[in-house]
């Protein structure tokens, strides 16, 4: 899968040293996304995300280097209903690449995998990755206070499929 400056494809067991190193980042770790405290975290993970349609990592597109990663997981609600996650290593922050990897898994989501609502849950001081979900046309839903682990509070956010198609077909994008 392509975007203007990146591609997102399938976890490769070279990846899991960049994941690695990327998880150092505070700023990620206060986001509530997963990270590994080691490098056999990191490879045990790649080994389980390799071949998982709905795990990819984010490249380059002109040199194959390692931005971040997104994924696309059940929720244990039904099928259909996912989350959506994604990370940006700090060097590559602030440069859209979380706006076109969440406009491109969408795609994916809706198109390839048949999903009828992605949703996308942030700690309310993640300032940046609420506004991607905006820019991304997703609903913010509503507040869980003190819902996450460091007892900040959760924002929810979630976007259909027919709400997806809309902006598609309006050139909203």
């Amino acid at each position: 899968m392509e975007t203007k400056d990146l591609i997102l494809r399938n976890w490769q067991e070279r990846d899991a040293q960049a994941l690695y190193e990327m998880c150092l980042d505070d700023t990620l770790r206060k986001s509530g996304i997963g990270f590994y405290n080691s490098l056999i975290d990191g490879q045990n993970a790649v080994s389980c995300w390799k071949n998982n349609k709905g795990f990819k990592v984010i490249t380059g597109k002109r040199n194959d280097i390692f931005i971040g990663f997104i994924c696309l997981s059940d929720m244990n609600r039904y099928d259909g209903y996912m989350e959506m996650e994604y990370a940006i290593a700090a060097k590559y922050r602030n440069n859209g690449y979380a706006e076109q990897a969440v406009k491109m898994m969408l795609d994916h989501g809706f198109k390839e995998m048949n999903l009828s609502v992605v949703a996308a849950w942030v700690r309310s001081h993640n300032k940046e990755s609420a506004r991607v979900l905006e820019k991304c046309s997703f609903t913010f839903e509503g507040r869980l206070r003190k819902h996450a682990r460091d007892k900040s509070d959760t924002l929810c956010y979630s976007i259909l499929k027919e709400e997806w198609e809309n902006v598609k077909r309006n050139g909203i994008y």
